[in-house]
C-alpha cells in the first residue's frame, strides 16, 4: 500500500523538528512507513525546501566530508499544527462513538430538569458554523412547538433549501440584531472564542424574555483543569488553545460565566453523551 506523500513529508518534519539531519538519516528515520529511495527523497525534500517546510546547508560531518542538513523551515510549524489539528478530530471522532455507547455515565450529572418551553422566538447559533445536527434539531423543536418563530445567527446556507421559514439575527453572537427581551429561547450548539464567552452569555441574558432559556449544548467538555502533563490533559489544553473550533470546552469556565448571568441555572448529559448548560433569565 502505498504511503501518501503528505504522511511522508509529516514523518521528515517530526524527525528533523528533534534534530537536524541529513539525507541518510532521513531515509532511515521513514523506513517504516515508506521505502522512497534514493531518487525519490531527494526530489521530496526539494520540493519541501521550495515550500519552505525544510531548509538546508552544507555542514562538516563527523568524520569529516560535508553532508547537507536539514532543519525545520517557517512555514514547518503551521503545517505540523494542521496535522495536529487533524489527528485530534480523528480521536474526538472515534471518542464520539465511545461516548454514545456509554451514554449518561461519563460525567455523572444531574438528569434533564422539567423546565416548561417558553412560546415564542427560538434563536439558534453554532459554532464554527451550522451543521446537519443542528438542522435536525431545529426540525424536531418546529414539529413539537406549533408555528415557532426561528430565527439564526450566522449564516443560513444550511436552511436556504429546506423550506423553513427563519429570521436572520446577525452574523455575531456578541451583537444579536434583536429588541432586548424579545427572544423566548436561545440555543447554542458550541460556544464562541473563550475570550469572547462572558460577553456572548450577557448577550444572550438581554435578547431573552423574562422566564426564557438559554441552553448551550457542549459536544466536549472537561470539568478539570488541566494541571499534570498527562495524554487527556494535553489533548484538552492544546486543543482550547490552538484548535477551540473543534468545540472542546473547559466546563467550569462556562458554568461560572452562566451563574453570573442566571440565578436558576444547571446542567445535564444527554443520551448522546453531549452536556448541556442552561439558565433561565429571572
Amino acid at each position: 500500500m502505498k504511503v501518501p506523500r503528505s504522511d511522508i513529508m509529516r514523518k521528515i518534519l517530526l524527525t528533523i523538528d528533534r534534530h537536524p539531519s541529513s539525507i541518510y538519516d532521513i531515509q532511515y528515520s521513514i523506513s517504516d512507513i515508506a521505502d522512497p529511495g534514493r531518487t525519490r527523497l531527494p526530489k521530496l525534500l526539494k520540493a519541501m525546501e521550495e515550500d519552505e517546510l525544510v531548509v538546508s546547508a552544507l555542514q562538516p560531518g563527523p568524520l569529516g566530508p560535508y553532508r547537507r542538513m536539514y532543519e525545520l523551515g517557517p512555514r514547518a510549524q503551521d503545517y505540523l499544527n494542521e496535522s495536529l489539528r487533524d489527528a485530534i478530530e480523528t480521536i474526538l471522532h472515534f471518542y464520539c462513538i465511545y461516548r454514545h455507547e456509554n451514554s449518561g455515565t461519563l460525567c455523572k450529572l444531574r438528569k434533564e430538569p422539567k423546565i416548561n418551553r417558553p412560546n415564542g422566538c427560538i434563536l439558534f447559533a453554532a459554532f464554527p458554523n451550522m451543521t446537519v445536527e443542528d438542522l435536525h434539531e431545529i426540525r424536531d423543536v418546529i414539529a413539537s412547538n406549533e408555528s415557532p418563530l426561528i430565527a439564526i445567527i450566522g449564516s443560513g446556507d444550511i436552511l436556504c433549501k429546506t423550506g423553513i421559514d427563519y429570521l436572520h439575527m446577525g452574523d455575531d453572537i456578541n451583537s444579536i440584531d434583536t429588541q432586548s427581551g424579545s427572544v423566548s429561547e436561545i440555543r447554542l450548539r458550541g460556544v464562541p472564542n473563550p475570550n469572547e464567552l462572558p460577553s456572548a452569555i450577557s448577550e444572550c441574558k438581554r435578547s431573552l424574555a423574562i422566564n426564557g432559556i438559554l441552553r448551550i449544548t457542549v459536544p466536549f467538555v472537561f470539568f478539570d483543569e488541566p494541571r499534570s502533563p498527562m495524554l487527556d490533559n494535553f489533548i484538552s489544553k492544546v486543543t482550547m488553545d490552538l484548535f477551540p473550533e473543534l468545540g472542546i470546552v473547559e466546563g467550569k469556565l462556562l458554568q461560572g460565566i452562566i451563574e453570573e448571568n442566571f440565578s436558576k441555572n444547571g446542567l445535564y448529559e444527554t443520551n448522546l453523551g453531549q452536556v448541556v448548560f442552561w439558565g433561565i433569565k429571572s
